[in-house]
């Protein structure tokens, strides 16, 4: 079957007849080589035999130009209800950071809960120099929403905030008295509460005009969703493994790309493209372009049809209608922050490239179809393995529309010999299940990717999850993941429920019924649980820290303070220290426990070669 399909290829493509009357070795066909770190528009790193993004060193602004020109202009039905307007246009030739807004990544990224201190600090941003005009924040803002946004402005006195006490100055025809606090002019008229910054020159003030304002989420400000990512200072440069909910793939299948097939394809329905509305198997009738997957059981024969050949259902709530409700099929192997869809496809190369389209988010109105792209992802060869996320089951009754885009043989959209990228050979950190190897984070000498294999070791791995227990204070849940979080927790049952299918997941959990290893990853990634113990991790170090060791009369420090944090993370902050308690199957108690962490803290340690 595979040998007549390639026939069949080439005798479209107009080669048999000089493979026929030619000393033609058909392996040299067969087996195109390949070398994957050329052909990407983004850094890569391996993973599996496979090439995966690096997210560690990719960020808004590294991501390559859209490829076309395009706007959403939102109906008037939608702007009556939001005190901003959600429409947005974007230019051939712009990075993702020049056109895209923070509402686009209200339910993905989240990137509202960062603050501009935390970006100053992933970016090695000097904030002391940016200037307030910088901030595109400030443009949507009045008096009144900026004492909403800052906790403890409304309490300072006027004189004290230099940007206030000008602009009351310049606006305010009557005297005011300097010392008061801003809330109680507030109080006292509350009119001027509708003053905006327009009267300002911006360019004169630097951050500290307003205190607080550097450690004020941005979701906390008035219109947040409307600002510009490169309206926010250093964000446009954090890299996607460092958002407040960070890029993670989405499950861990692996195919290899059998062929390459143009738009003179038809009937294909045993598909893994589609979308979050349609399903992933949605088939395709005429205009079939595809690559058709070798691999295992569950991806050999599929086929991922391109999105410029093909259409499909897309988007959620009042926006879903716009773009007339449709969007390029395709997949979600790094989640709902974008999408991965298959592009050009060149027949007689054996190659297709693969894009990346972006949408537009409203919170009450929900989100568009994935219609702003193509932005160039990365290039697939014959031969060549391809990361395709998280197969599930089931075959989609829909089918997909034909956009009547004509193959381009040999031409790539793509310019691949400008867009290479060499990769390196950095570990992979934050896509898939792996130990954490960085000496250089560390809280109060504790190194904290150590210190997270070694109770790993003891609890399980990514896609662990416990029996259903309960505890004393009558909660009830079950231990999830490689440091057994347990599912009652509500930042552990927030980042779950976060996820598209997250609330029947936690329903899942809550009934105590199957959950299998793509579910976890889907649900609660090792981003997620990695990001969510070093926080934990802080916490204990800091509360562990200040305790006094009995052993020695002076506070925990060293191994004794690795003991004492492993406790706490295995009994709770307030558990006694040494306790003899065990856990419910009498395994370890609540002290060999924590020498248990230790002595695999320090094996740890010698793997990662750390030198403290």
């Amino acid at each position: 079957m595979r040998l007549f399909k390639r026939l069949k290829r080439l005798l479209r493509a107009g080669l048999l007849g000089f493979i026929l009357f030619s000393n033609w070795n058909p392996t040299s066909l067969l087996a195109i080589p390949s070398n994957p770190s050329t052909d990407h528009f983004v850094p890569m790193v391996p993973w599996q035999n496979v090439s995966l993004p690096n997210w560690n060193q990719i960020s808004f602004s590294s991501l390559p130009a859209i490829m076309s020109s395009g706007s959403f202009q939102a109906p008037t039905e939608i702007t009556s209800q939001l005190n901003y307007d959600p429409s947005q246009s974007w230019n051939a030739g712009q990075t993702p950071d020049q056109f895209l807004k923070l509402g686009n990544f209200q339910t993905s990224f989240q990137l509202q809960n960062f603050d501009l201190r935390t970006i100053a600090q992933f970016v090695g941003l000097d904030l002391s120099s940016i200037q307030l005009s910088q901030i595109e924040l400030l443009n949507f803002q009045t008096l009144e929403s900026l004492v909403k946004a800052i906790v403890g402005l409304e309490e300072m006195p006027i004189q004290a905030i230099p940007l206030l006490r000008d602009l009351l100055s310049s606006q305010l025809t009557t005297d005011f008295d300097l010392n008061q606090t801003l809330g109680d002019l507030l109080k006292q008229a509350p009119l001027i509460g509708k003053i905006d910054f327009s009267a300002l020159d911006l360019n004169s003030y630097r951050l500290d005009a307003i205190p607080g304002l550097d450690t004020t989420p941005l979701g906390a400000f008035q219109n947040w969703q409307a600002v510009s990512l490169d309206g926010i200072p250093g964000l446009k440069d954090v890299p996607f493994s460092e958002f407040p909910n960070p890029i993670s793939a989405v499950g861990t299948a692996v195919g290899t790309v059998d062929i390459a097939f143009g738009t003179a394809e038809q009937q294909r329905d045993r598909t893994i493209s589609g979308s979050d509305v349609e399903g992933f198997s949605v088939s395709c009738e005429t205009g079939c372009a595809h690559i058709e997957l070798a691999g295992n059981p569950t991806v050999l024969g599929k086929q991922w049809i391109s999105g410029k050949s093909q259409q499909v259902r897309g988007g959620h709530g009042a926006l879903a209608a716009i773009n007339g409700g449709m969007e390029p099929t395709g997949r979600h192997p790094f989640g709902n922050g974008f999408k991965v869809v298959v592009w050009d496809i060149s027949e007689p190369e054996g190659t297709a490239t693969l894009a990346l389209f972006f949408r537009v988010c409203v919170d009450v109105l929900g989100c568009t179809p994935y219609f702003i792209g193509p932005v160039p992802f990365m290039q697939v060869k014959e031969m060549q393995p391809i990361f395709l996320g998280l197969i599930e089951p089931g075959v989609s009754a829909s089918l997909s529309t034909p956009t009547n885009a004509l193959n381009r043989g040999n031409q790539s959209t793509f310019n691949t010999e400008s867009s290479r990228t060499d990769s390196g050979s950095n570990p992979l950190s934050y896509l898939l299940p792996q130990t954490p190897r960085d000496c250089s984070k560390t809280d109060a000498g504790v190194v904290l990717d150590a210190l997270s294999n070694a109770i790993s070791e003891i609890e399980g791995n990514y896609t662990s999850v416990g029996a259903y227990v309960c505890d004393a204070a009558g909660s009830c849940g079950r231990g999830l993941g490689s440091k057994q979080f347990m599912s009652y927790r509500s930042d552990v049952r927030t980042l779950i429920a976060a996820q598209p299918g997250g609330k029947q997941f936690l329903s899942k959990l809550d009934q105590g019924a199957s959950v299998n290893d793509d579910e976890m990853l889907l649900y609660f990634s090792p981003t997620q649980q990695e990001a969510l113990f070093k926080k934990d991790a802080d916490a204990l170090i800091n509360r562990a820290a200040q305790e006094i060791d009995p052993t020695t009369g002076q506070p925990f420090q060293g191994n004794r303070l690795i003991e004492r944090v492993a406790q706490m993370h295995f009994g709770g902050p307030a558990i006694p220290i040494d306790d003899s308690a065990s856990d419910l199957f009498n395994r370890l108690t609540v002290k060999s426990y924590g020498s248990k962490t230790a002595a695999n803290y320090q094996q740890t340690l010698e793997m990662m070669g750390c030198s403290l």
